[in-house]
């Protein structure tokens, strides 16, 4: 090992952060920025610290002080929190236009190596060329051209869930994981998955450690990626290097296997697979950068679409287990369209709003505990903004807080029961001003989630056929009484239910032959 006084070294850094900060500090001591929590740099100790374990209960908490929105400096670097959906309104989406781009992210992007993930990207001509390829085969009007492989999947599951129940997530996993993997590199993933699946899940476990805004320093001092790994405290170095290698794996692997089945003719129509014809049809001298726009999208579509949705799919069965009214209204809405045991649900059923209750168990459960908490970090880099009569300095970073707008009781209430039906009355909902569609917990403006799409579609058919076939309940101690599951959700970007005990029964025995019959039918 190296021999360093580290004394010396750290006299060094802590200078060239107290330097930068006080220039940093003179353009912004005459601005009237938002209230929020006092920092400071006495004794180089922050009197706030931005919360890394489930920072969006100690947001909320801050509203209840502050208003809803809440501004505070950490290491200089200022941080906006938008804690309703006026605020997230009036300025993640009526004024997008200065709103759209992401702050840096040293961990993530470039210790980590994920810098592949364009939804992490400036708002700039090479984010969109990303967006654009992406939109062209996640838009509405193309996603049901997947229905066929979604269908598939969901049917894998129930067979699935029929030989163990046990692993909820790494069942979920798989179907998410396959569905994206089939329609980006039209690679197909075995009943029980395989090392992509294995790989999407080690790879994403960084992803969702790194992707809250603030979780690590080197996000605020970006100088700190340039200290040993070896040195005490630069665990966070260590990590990322552990993360890196997963990374290029994710982004790499999988591309590479199209490209040789495309070689030795044995590839499957994918997203790849039509790019890479395209794009050589056009000549590659043309746009030298666009192999790397498609292995970025697709790569994207991977990380993305799997975890996300899995988190969903996941409260879904956690509130069955608790809210057993709202499953029997939901099966019974199934069976008045489709008599029990005569066959599975399809996307066919999904039309003329035959099955709507289907669509508002979705949304509460995207509601009740959404996946993305904070939203990905905007960030304003063109000039200052004025909100309510405060001056938003140019660089701050802008955090939606997701969990405070979808559990505000004055828009959703009892927000912390799981009730489907506050979605019913759409009308009457609009007239009060209660209750709308969430779908804050696709992000906000330019930069809303753009496999929305997908995931609704994957969700939807997942939930349908599962409550076609199964009965989710709770677990029953040696004297036959019911024990309450653990409710509890992990911190991180994606956030999802802890592993929880629950029964899975077959409806009927016609139940039990219907997903039989998937072997023959997927």
């Amino acid at each position: 090992m190296p021999t360093v006084s580290y004394g010396w070294l750290s006299a060094i850094l802590l200078g060239t952060f107290a330097y930068i900060l006080r220039q940093r500090s003179r353009g912004q001591r005459k601005q009237q920025c938002p209230p929020g929590p006092p920092t400071s740099w006495g004794g180089l100790k922050l009197k706030v610290e931005l919360p890394k374990q489930y920072p969006w209960l100690t947001y909320a908490k801050w509203k209840g002080i502050y208003g809803d929105i809440v501004f505070l400096n950490i290491f200089r670097n200022p941080v906006l929190v938008l804690n309703s959906a006026e605020a997230a309104q009036d300025l993640l989406e009526k004024r997008s236009a200065i709103y759209s781009s992401r702050p840096v992210r040293t961990m993530q992007a470039e210790l980590m190596g994920f810098g592949f993930l364009f939804s992490g990207l400036p708002y700039n001509a090479w984010y969109k060329q990303h967006r654009n390829m992406f939109h062209k085969h996640f838009q509405p009007k193309v996603v049901p051209e997947y229905h066929a492989i979604q269908l598939k999947h969901a049917r894998i599951l129930l067979r699935n869930l029929l030989h163990d129940h046990s692993n909820l997530d790494h069942h979920i996993r798989r179907t998410t994981a396959a569905i994206v993997l089939e329609i980006s590199y039209g690679h197909h993933v075995a009943d029980q998955g395989d090392e992509y699946v294995t790989l999407a899940d080690k790879a994403l476990f960084g992803v969702t450690q790194s992707g809250v805004f603030g979780t690590y320093m080197v996000d605020y001092v970006p100088l700190l990626k340039h200290v040993p790994a070896w040195m005490p405290g630069a665990e966070f170095k260590r990590n990322a290097r552990k993360w890196r290698t997963l990374a290029t794996q994710m982004l790499n692997r999988p591309f590479e296997m199209v490209k040789e089945r495309m070689e030795s003719g044995t590839a499957e129509g994918c997203m790849i697979t039509t790019e890479l014809e395209s794009w050589f049809r056009e000549g590659i001298d043309n746009d030298k950068s666009r192999g790397t726009v498609i292995k970025d999208v697709a790569a994207t579509a991977y990380a993305a679409g799997s975890d996300t949705t899995l988190s969903t799919l996941a409260t879904f069965f956690l509130a069955m287990v608790l809210y057993p009214s709202v499953q029997e209204k939901a099966r019974d809405e199934i069976f008045k369209h489709i008599p029990c045991g005569e066959r599975l649900p399809s996307f066919g059923d999904r039309g003329d709003g035959q099955l709507s209750y289907i669509d508002y168990v979705i949304w509460e459960s995207l509601r009740w505990h959404p996946v993305v908490n904070i939203s990905l970090a905007h960030y304003i880099e063109e000039r200052n903004d004025e909100y309510r009569g405060y001056t938003i300095p140019k660089g701050t970073t802008v955090l939606g807080n997701i969990w405070a707008i979808t559990h505000d009781a004055a828009v959703y209430p009892d927000p912390e029961k799981f009730d489907p039906e506050r979605f019913v009355n759409t009308r009457v909902n609009e007239e009060q001003g209660i209750n709308p569609i969430p779908e804050v917990v696709f992000g906000f403006g330019r930069r809303v989630c753009p496999g929305r799409f997908l995931a609704l579609d994957t969700i939807w058919i997942v939930i349908a056929s599962v409550l076609a076939v199964y009965r989710i309940s709770k677990t029953v101690d040696d004297d036959g009484n019911e024990v309450e599951p653990n409710v509890e959700y992990t911190s991180g970007l994606f956030s999802r239910p802890k592993p929880f005990e629950f029964r899975l029964t077959p409806l009927s025995d016609g139940a039990t032959t219907l997903i039989a019959q998937t072997v023959t039918d997927a």
